[in-house]
């Protein structure tokens, strides 16, 4: 399922329950997806869609800073569970020790054995990871 998708389906269920704090933040990742959309003037693919939900994640998290040192709990709670919202729709980031197995497999597909090799080494991780 889209990324977009989910995060309509979702917005269906916070209505139906009644959650107005779910929605908003819902409705605030809806809108930020449809103007990147609209910017680029087409429908976004899956990995620009993570971007603008990486983004928002990184906006939010700077803004808890903000709060933490201006002793806002009740603010730095808010941000929490919107910050915990949005990581539902981001995939899962990778072990450092699962990354490394995947980068030695694949410098050893590309057979990369040197320093010169590093180039083509990162493309073929960027892809397959």
């Amino acid at each position: 399922m889209r990324i977009q998708d989910d995060i309509l389906a979702q917005i269906k269920e916070a209505m139906k329950a009644k959650q107005p704090e779910v929605l908003t933040t819902l409705r605030g990742l809806q809108s930020a997806l449809k103007n990147k959309s609209i910017e680029l003037q087409r429908d976004l693919e899956e990995s620009e869609a993570i971007d603008v939900l990486k983004t928002s994640s990184k906006q939010l998290k700077d803004a808890m800073a903000d709060f933490v040192k201006a002793e806002r709990q009740d603010l730095v709670e808010k941000t929490q569970a919107e910050l915990d919202l949005i990581a539902k729709f981001l995939p899962t980031p990778m072990e450092r020790t699962e990354m490394m197995k995947h980068v030695i497999k694949i410098a050893y597909e590309v057979g990369a054995t040197t320093l010169q090799d590093m180039g083509k080494l990162m493309g073929a991780v960027m892809k397959a990871v």
